[in-house]
């Protein structure tokens, strides 16, 4: 390979990158790679055998292709580091990473010890092992007991589903959520008010997660990011406090779990320092952080988890002013939730939607008046308990969903087993590409439950109203 980008007489690279005819990065790579498929290795060696049928490839030229191209990956990882981080960064993860399985981090706790490490700057097997023996204590803690590491008194934030219009409700229609009876909740506490370096410690032990807020944005993880705005717009940064976390709903399962955290954290701190914020500027704090964590969100999630009641929903577009009209139901709706286990990235999926709707709006607003239209057909359905009624309305909504291209083969396969199984109706609910379903089952909801579980998903039974 050297003797080949020397080939012109001057040494020169072997990666050539440039910006298409479309917009996106190209790479390129041409590099001599001189690989067989066949011969004694694969006879005497059965890890060798077993890497090509994993892999796949059909010839030595394709194999070669392979190689090539995890070079050109390396390649543009360098140059990204060059024009970002520095390398230096990177070399450091890289020694936390082997520090850390050198340590013996199960792979549930890998990620939370390696931040550790990073965030202490002692990158060393000891220090690591302690790291390791803290998080595991913290997480046996949380899994023997249910209550606070502290006497703080806890707030709530609540999670939720939508019954109807998810994604339409982005640009402008209407929606129907209402909260499930799981909610998350956070503590705040004054930390060591002495200290030479006083700062925010976000605390989750039910996931292993101890971490100091960064006072810099730009160093902030995804999950900093989000609730750091709020810390930054209440001036609370420089403080020294300890904020615990207790999580009743699943991350990334579209139940709304991020807007149900910030919206905890808020009355925490509104708590603890008696700010006196009212309802709706706790709803606007967290919309904020919803925006950080999914982009261009309908504001539906926030609302729900500050308010906890279910309502109608319609977000203040194109001149049409804000509408949230709580719903009285004469009766609970009985509903299973269905968890998939996939986490549903809601950015992508509200992302991919837009795309597709800039590329082609006449169709795709099309979707969103029929999503619409049958939101608020689903509006007297609700309230008068018509479920067989309410029942059509989901299905018919969730095959607009798919039209949309939001669904999964999880999903779908999950909408599927809780019809045969007696719901009236089944949708995805929330962000899709994963997360979770609801299925209006009146009747034997726990075979639902059981047919879900048979086939490796988790279930809930909910009532709303």
């Amino acid at each position: 390979a050297h003797a080949y980008a020397a080939r012109s007489g001057r040494y020169t690279s072997l990666t050539r990158w440039y910006k298409g005819d479309d917009g996106a990065l190209v790479g390129e790579i041409e590099i001599p790679m001189k690989v067989g498929t066949v011969g004694g290795p694969l006879q005497s060696n059965p890890t060798v055998a077993l890497n090509h049928r994993l892999l796949g490839a059909t010839s030595a030229r394709e194999l070669a292709m392979v190689m090539g191209t995890v070079g050109l990956a390396q390649n543009f990882s360098a140059i990204r580091a060059l024009a970002t981080e520095g390398i230096q960064q990177g070399h450091m993860t890289l020694h936390a990473r082997s520090v850390a399985l050198a340590a013996g981090a199960s792979p549930e706790i890998f990620e939370t010890v390696v931040e550790r490490l990073i965030e202490g700057g002692d990158i060393k097997i000891w220090k690591a092992q302690e790291i390791v023996v803290q998080v595991k204590k913290a997480m046996r803690q949380e899994a023997g007991s249910e209550e606070p590491t502290s006497n703080a008194p806890r707030s709530q934030g609540h999670g939720k589903i939508i019954l109807l219009g998810e994604h339409a409700v982005v640009y402008g229609s209407h929606a129907i959520a209402a909260p499930v009876p799981l909610a998350i909740e956070a503590s705040v506490q004054d930390g060591d008010s002495g200290s030479a370096n006083p700062g925010v410690d976000l605390i989750i032990p039910r996931w292993g997660v101890e971490s100091r807020l960064h006072k810099d944005p730009a160093h902030r993880d995804s999950f900093q990011r989000s609730l750091g705005i709020v810390f930054d717009k209440l001036g609370l940064t420089e403080r020294s406090l300890r904020i615990e976390v207790f999580p009743n709903v699943p991350r990334g399962m579209g139940l709304g779990g991020s807007a149900a955290m910030a919206v905890a954290v808020i009355r925490a701190l509104d708590q603890h320092f008696k700010l006196g914020h009212t309802d709706d500027e706790i709803n606007a704090l967290a919309f904020e952080c919803e925006k950080v964590a999914h982009g261009t969100p309908s504001g539906i999630d926030n609302t729900v988890a500050t308010f906890g009641k279910p309502l109608l929903y319609r977000r203040a577009h194109e001149g049409q002013p804000l509408l949230m009209k709580p719903l009285d139901l004469s009766k609970p709706i009985p509903l299973v939730v269905g968890i998939s286990g996939k986490e549903s990235l809601t950015a992508k999926t509200v992302g991919g939607v837009r795309a597709a709707w800039q590329k082609n709006p006449e169709l795709y607003e099309n979707i969103f008046r029929q999503i619409d239209a049958l939101t608020l057909q689903g509006v007297d359905a609700v309230q008068n308990y018509q479920l067989e009624r309410l029942g059509d309305l989901m299905n018919v909504c969730h095959g607009l969903l798919n039209a949309l291209r939001v669904s999964s083969w999880e999903i779908e396969e999950m909408v599927q087993i809780c019809r045969e199984q007696g719901a009236l109706g089944a949708k995805l609910t929330g962000g899709g590409g994963g997360g979770s379903i609801i299925a209006l089952a009146p009747e034997h909801p726990e075979r639902v439950i059981a047919a879900l579980r048979d086939a490796g998903y988790s279930g809930l039974e909910v009532r709303i109203g």
